[in-house]
């Protein structure tokens, strides 16, 4: 059985400027068990996964991060990024509040840009802030008032438009800024990746994003954008829901479609029929599964009849439109 050791952890006071303390892990890293919570001078880090620190020098900073407020003037850097998902946080000095309201504090995380946590916990007589993190990439932990930092993301939405699940999310801000990737999960714990967006590189205006999820779910349905930038570097968004109740007990999408046909059912199938609207019949599965596609990319341009028969020998039909 491999053992997992510490070594090489070093913590120093430093007497210059840029840096008000320093902690450095080797190559053979500083492990840390998941829902175990260490202290790195003033940093606390409960990770809800094993977590490693491998190669990284840690140092707490006093220059604030630019802002409307900026950030307090302790800024903790890391060398390069790091995956980390569970409870950050980290206790300051009153005299680094730098003109923030204390009460009101978020935690800020990001790399060049960063992203504005809500929800955050502020113990203002002990001077310590905490939130609990999804899946994020960092290099920095500060904290500012919410969405005061010039963070990439300000608003993230997903509402129900007809027959599409849309998402929509705002920047006002972009530096380096690759490609959004949607991201969709039925439990928290599996995560789809549904497409990309393009950012746009560079901008220092408001810019709308948004993005359409075509295929028919039921149920709770979580999403977030995966900020990706231009060296690979990236952070994740807040998590929103939706509830999606079902239009019938099974479904066919897309509604029109070009080429293959997805059929969506909480039932086990027994048969899948297509016909035209003579009755004249152009494909029959039997046991098909749920999820599963056919292409109708040679069908005649048209309307079509989807008959699905259920293995508890319900059955629906379903008109759809051949483009």
């Amino acid at each position: 059985m491999m053992k997992r050791y510490l070594f090489f952890c070093q913590l120093a006071l430093l007497s210059t400027l840029t840096a008000q303390a320093q902690f450095t892990v080797g190559t053979p890293g500083f492990f840390i068990a998941q829902n175990t919570q260490v202290f790195i001078d003033s940093l606390t880090l409960k990770p809800s996964v094993d977590f490693t620190l491998t190669s990284q020098t840690l140092t707490i900073s006093p220059t604030p991060i630019p802002g409307s407020p900026p950030s307090i003037a302790r800024v903790y850097n890391l060398t390069t990024p790091v995956d980390f998902t569970g409870v950050a946080g980290f206790f300051y000095r009153g005299s680094e509040l730098n003109g923030n309201t204390e009460s009101t504090l978020q935690l800020q995380h990001g790399n060049a840009n960063f992203v504005s946590t809500t929800g955050s916990t502020v113990n203002v007589g002990q001077h310590y802030i905490s939130n609990t993190l999804p899946l994020t990439n960092f290099t920095s932990l500060t904290a500012a008032q919410e969405n005061a930092l010039p963070v990439s993301l300000i608003g993230f939405q997903v509402k129900r438009v007809e027959n599409a699940t849309m998402l929509y999310w705002q920047t006002s801000e972009e530096k380096n800024s690759d490609r959004f990737e949607i991201q969709q999960s039925e439990d928290l714990r599996k995560w789809n990746a549904l497409g990309n967006v393009n950012a746009a590189k560079e901008s220092a205006q408001r810019r709308e994003y948004s993005f359409p999820d075509l295929a028919e779910r039921f149920g709770t349905q979580y999403y977030r954008l995966k900020m990706v930038d231009t060296d690979g570097s990236y952070a994740y968004s807040s998590i929103q829901s939706i509830k999606l109740a079902s239009s019938g007990l099974v479904s066919a999408y897309p509604n029109p479609v070009v080429d293959k046909l997805q059929i969506g059912s909480q039932e086990a199938l027994a048969s899948v029929k297509v016909t035209d609207l003579t009755g004249r019949a152009f494909l029959e599965l039997l046991k098909p599964k749920p999820g599963q596609e056919f292409s109708l990319k040679n069908y005649p341009a048209g309307t079509y009849l989807v008959k699905v028969e259920t293995a508890a020998g319900k059955t629906q039909v379903i008109k759809i439109i051949k483009q």
